[in-house]
C-alpha cells in the first residue's frame, strides 16, 4: 500500500468511515423530514418539530445523544422517532463497507480510492435518502434521481471502471422499461400504473452507476423482495380486520374508493425501498450472488438434461 495507508491503520480507517457516514446520516434526517414539507434542509438549523427549540450542539451527535436524551427533546419532552438513530446508524454502517471495498483493498492509488469512496458513499446517500421519503410520501424527489443519474454517468466517465457509454445506455434502458412496461403498460391493462415515475427515474439512477447488470439485478431483486413484504402486509392486514389500502388514483370524486371484489386489492408498498435495497445488495454481495445464481442454475440445468 502507498501512504497513507501506511500510516493510518485499517481499523482507524474504518472508525473514520464511521464517524463520517453517521455525520451525513444525520443530514440525511433532515433532508428525509424537511424535503416533504417543502422546506429548507440549510436553514434554520437542526430544532425539535414540536416546541421549536434549537438543538444544542452537544445533544446533535449521531446516534450517541438519541440514546443519552431516550429519543426525547430535552426542552419539551416530546419524542422522536427511533429512525433518526437508525438511519444515522444504518449510514456509518454503510460507509464502512464502502471504505472496506474501496480505501482497504489494495488500491492502485490513495487517490483512485478515495474517488471511489466518494462516489459509492453519494450513490448509497442518494439510494437511503430517497428510500426513506417514499417510505414516507410514496414520492422520489426529482431531486435526488435526477442529479444522481447525472453524477453516476459523469463518475463512470472519470472515476469508475464502467466508462460512460453503458450507464448512460443502462439509465435509459432502466427508466424505459419501467415506465413503458409497470406505469404505461399496466395502465393500459388494469386502469392504474403498477409503479410511479420516481421508480422509473430511481432505476435509471442505479443503472448509472452500477451499468447494465446491477439495473437488471436491483428490479429484480426488488420485485421479489417487494413482492414478499406487499404478500405479509396483505396478510396482516386481513389478520387484524383492517381495511385494505388503495391507491391516491384509484379515489373517486369525494375521496371515496371504488367497490371492487377484495381479492383484487392490493397492499400500498413503495416500491423505491425495495429497489434501493436491491442495489445495495448488488453493490457489496452482486458478484457473489449472481455467481451463486449462475451455478445454482447451472446444476439444475444438469440435472434436468
Amino acid at each position: 500500500m502507498q501512504p497513507p495507508f501506511d500510516i493510518i491503520a485499517p481499523w482507524q480507517w474504518q472508525i473514520m468511515a464511521g464517524v463520517f457516514g453517521a455525520l451525513w446520516g444525520s443530514f440525511a434526517n433532515v433532508v428525509i423530514v424537511r424535503w416533504p414539507r417543502e422546506l429548507s434542509v440549510i436553514r434554520p438549523g437542526s430544532h425539535c418539530l414540536a416546541c421549536g427549540a434549537p438543538i444544542r450542539f452537544y445533544d446533535n451527535v449521531p446516534v450517541l445523544s438519541y440514546l443519552v436524551l431516550r429519543g426525547r427533546c430535552r426542552d419539551c419532552k416530546a419524542r422522536f422517532s427511533p429512525r433518526y438513530a437508525l438511519v444515522e446508524l444504518a449510514m456509518a454502517l454503510l460507509a464502512v463497507s464502502v471504505a472496506r471495498m474501496t480505501l482497504l483493498m489494495e488500491p492502485a492509488s490513495f487517490q483512485q480510492a478515495a474517488a471511489e469512496f466518494f462516489v459509492w458513499f453519494a450513490f448509497v446517500f442518494a439510494l437511503v435518502t430517497a428510500a426513506m421519503i417514499d417510505l414516507d410520501c410514496y414520492l422520489i424527489p426529482d431531486a435526488i434521481a435526477l442529479p444522481g443519474i447525472a453524477v453516476g454517468i459523469a463518475a463512470n466517465a472519470f472515476v469508475l471502471p464502467l466508462g460512460w457509454t453503458e450507464p448512460l445506455g443502462a439509465a435509459a434502458a432502466g427508466y424505459l422499461l419501467i415506465r413503458l412496461v409497470f406505469i404505461e403498460g399496466y395502465r393500459l391493462l388494469t386502469g392504474r400504473p403498477g409503479m410511479g415515475e420516481g421508480d422509473a427515474k430511481l432505476l435509471a439512477m442505479i443503472g448509472a452507476f452500477a451499468g447494465i447488470q446491477g439495473a437488471v439485478f436491483s428490479l429484480f431483486a426488488g420485485a421479489i423482495q417487494g413482492l414478499v413484504a406487499g404478500t405479509i402486509v396483505v396478510v396482516l392486514r386481513r389478520r387484524a380486520n383492517e381495511p385494505e389500502p388503495v391507491f391516491e388514483e384509484e379515489l373517486v370524486e369525494g375521496g371515496a374508493a371504488p367497490a371492487r371484489p377484495v381479492k383484487f386489492r392490493k397492499a400500498r408498498v413503495p416500491f423505491g425501498p425495495f429497489l434501493a435495497l436491491g442495489a445495495l445488495e448488488h453493490l457489496f454481495f452482486g458478484e457473489r450472488l449472481v455467481a451463486a445464481y449462475t451455478s445454482a442454475l447451472d446444476a439444475l440445468t444438469r440435472a434436468m438434461v
